[in-house]
C-alpha cells in the first residue's frame, strides 16, 4: 500500500524517503523477475512439487473467525483496545528464526469515513536504539505481525475446563518502515509519548532524534476479539 494515500494517518513529511521508495520498488521488480525465471525452469524441468510449493507461498483469503460473536467490529470498540493497550507484541523474523518483541507505541487511526474505505486503518509508531536484533530483522524483512491485548479478569466455572479469562484483543499484519527526517521522527515520537505518558513533555531535541530510530507499522490487515 503506498502509504501517501492515507494522509490522515501519515502527516506531511512522514512517509518514507523516495529514494527508499524507489529502492524498494527495484527490489520487488527483480524479485518478480527472478520468481518468472524460477516457474520457468521448474516447468521446462516438470518440477511439480517445486510449483505446488510457490503456489501454496501465494497470499490466500483471511479465514472468517472462528466465533464470529466475540469479534469486535465498531471502530468504537476497536479504537477502546489500542487505547487501553499500552504495549503491542511484534513478531518478526530474522536469520535464526521467528521472535517476538514487546514494544511501547503510539498510533493514529484513519476511519472509514475519512479515508473512503469499507474498514479503519491503523498506523503503530515505535522506536529503539539503531542497533539490535529487532533492527537487523526489521532491516532484513520488513513484514510483520502485531498482537495487542487488554486483561479484563478471570472467568470462573464449576470444573477446571470450565475457567476462562477475560480479554480484548487486535491482531494483525503490516509493514514497517523506517522513518527518515527530524519533523517525521519528532511526530512519531510525539504520538508514541501522548499515549505512554500524556503528561509527559515532547521536547525533543535534534540530537536525540537523530540519534534515534522511529519506525511505523502500517497495518493492512487486522481483527478485534472479544473473551467477556
Amino acid at each position: 500500500m503506498d502509504l501517501q494515500n492515507i494522509p490522515a494517518i501519515y502527516p506531511e513529511g512522514a512517509v518514507p524517503q523516495p529514494q527508499a521508495a524507489q529502492m524498494q520498488q527495484a527490489a520487488a521488480a527483480a524479485q518478480a523477475a527472478a520468481m518468472a525465471q524460477a516457474a520457468q525452469a521448474q516447468q521446462a524441468a516438470g518440477m511439480t512439487r517445486a510449483g505446488a510449493a510457490a503456489q501454496a507461498a501465494m497470499p490466500v483469503s483471511h479465514r472468517p473467525m472462528r466465533q464470529a460473536g466475540r469479534q469486535l467490529r465498531s471502530t468504537t470498540q476497536l479504537h477502546a483496545v489500542v487505547e487501553a493497550c499500552q504495549t503491542v507484541r511484534i513478531a518478526c523474523m530474522d536469520e535464526e528464526g521467528p521472535f517476538i518483541v514487546p514494544m511501547s507505541f503510539g498510533y493514529d487511526w484513519a476511519d472509514p469515513e475519512e479515508i473512503d474505505a469499507d474498514a479503519p486503518r491503523l498506523a503503530l509508531w515505535v522506536h529503539s536504539a539503531g542497533v539490535g536484533r529487532k533492527v537487523d530483522a526489521f532491516n532484513r524483512e520488513p513484514r510483520v505481525a502485531i498482537e495487542m491485548d487488554v486483561q479484563e479478569g478471570l472467568i470462573t466455572g464449576t470444573y477446571a475446563c470450565a475457567y476462562s479469562y477475560a480479554y480484548r484483543s487486535i491482531m494483525g499484519t503490516g509493514t514497517i518502515h523506517r522513518i527518515q527526517g527530524i519533523e517525521a521522527k519528532r511526530y512519531g515520537l510525539t504520538r508514541i509519548m501522548q499515549h505512554l505518558a500524556p503528561e509527559a513533555s515532547t521536547d525533543f531535541t535534534d540530537q536525540a532524534l537523530a540519534r534515534a530510530n522511529i519506525y511505523c507499522i502500517d497495518i493492512d490487515r487486522f481483527t478485534g476479539k472479544q473473551r467477556a
